[in-house]
Order: structure tokens, then C-alpha cells, then sequence
């Protein structure tokens, strides 16, 4: 009867272990590369009731330093439908990820610069970006691995802007020349491919 139950024991760990899911941890230590689409509008009330809704879509290369953290340079084109706000924002991100397993938590923190593109958004009541400034910002989400090159990711996050110069017409004629802060809030996805050192 003991060896009956040790070997239907046996039998089940077998048929659990086997069960289990396959480990998969994306490569740590290389090269990395993050492309995605991300949506963002603000939520502080401007001196002019700004309202700027976006569509970005950015592309990041950086370097995994170790199995929890990364550095990258990015760069992603954010569209304003109204064409006021439409800009080139350049940045610096520091990724973490949290656990070593195939779906884990992350979060990137990054510092950059927004180059206006020079849209406007027309007529004779226009808005127009003359000089970009300084970007900030930070997101948290998941990644979940297929394997060890590729991985997808969904988030939310927060963007700080501060524009140093937004030019505002009025009947036709340039009325004023100021800065505004867009905090805006986001959300997005994105696939990662790494590769191994």
C-alpha cells in the first residue's frame, strides 16, 4: 500500500512538473529596442483652457545593464489633431523591471527635450508652438515575454511638458507669446526586442 501511494506520489509530482509553466526571461544583459503607440491628453486647467489630445508613436534603443534595469535614448512624434500642439520630444529613459519571470511589473522614468514641429492650428484664432522645453515623465505597466528576444507591453503614465514659448493669434494678428504646462496623463503599449551580449 506505501509503495502504491509513493509511486502514485511520484506519479503526480511527474504530471506537475510537467504542467507547469516554461521559465521565460528575456535576455538581460544587451542590447534592447522598445517601439509603440501611446495615447496622452492633459488634465490641468491652462490660463486658456488648453485642451491637446495626442497620438504618439515612439521608438527607444537602449542598453540592459542587468537583469533589473536599463538605460535608452527616444524619440517619439506626438499628434495633436487640432495640428497646435504637434510635436518631436527627445529623451532619456531609465527602465526597471521588477521580476524575473515572464510576466513582471515595470516602470520608466525619463527626462528630455520637445522640438516643435512648427504645425499650427489654423485660422485666425491660431495656436502654434515657437519653442519647445523640457519633458518629464513616468510609467507603469506589465510586460509579459514570448521568449527570450520578444516581449509586449501595456502601461499608464504621466508626461510633464513645459513649452517656453506658445504664440496665440488672434484676428489674424499675433496676441501673445508665453509659456504653458501640459500635465498630461497617458496610456500605451509597445513590443521590446532584446539581444543577447
Amino acid at each position: 500500500m506505501k509503495k502504491a501511494l509513493l509511486l502514485l506520489a511520484a506519479v503526480a509530482a511527474l504530471v506537475a512538473a510537467q504542467a507547469q509553466p516554461k521559465h521565460i526571461e528575456p535576455y538581460w544583459h544587451g542590447l534592447y529596442g522598445v517601439a509603440g503607440y501611446d495615447f496622452a491628453t492633459n488634465v490641468n486647467k491652462t490660463a486658456f483652457s488648453d485642451k491637446a489630445t495626442f497620438h504618439g508613436f515612439y521608438a527607444v534603443g537602449g542598453w540592459q545593464i542587468r537583469k533589473e534595469s536599463g538605460i535608452g535614448l527616444g524619440v517619439e512624434f506626438m499628434k495633436d489633431p487640432t495640428g497646435a500642439f504637434t510635436q518631436l520630444p527627445v529623451f532619456v529613459e531609465l527602465r526597471s523591471h521588477y521580476l524575473r519571470s515572464q510576466l513582471t511589473p515595470f516602470s520608466t522614468v525619463y527626462v528630455g527635450y520637445s522640438i516643435p514641429l512648427g504645425s499650427t492650428s489654423g485660422g485666425d484664432n491660431a495656436v502654434k508652438i515657437n519653442e519647445g522645453g523640457a519633458i518629464w515623465g513616468v510609467n507603469v505597466g506589465a510586460r509579459y515575454a514570448f521568449n527570450r528576444n520578444l516581449s509586449v507591453d501595456a502601461y499608464v503614465g504621466y508626461m510633464g511638458m513645459r513649452l517656453n514659448k506658445v504664440g496665440r493669434w488672434e484676428n489674424g494678428k499675433l496676441s501673445i507669446d508665453r509659456p504653458l504646462l501640459l500635465q498630461n496623463i497617458k496610456a500605451g503599449v509597445s513590443i521590446n526586442y532584446y539581444i543577447k551580449h
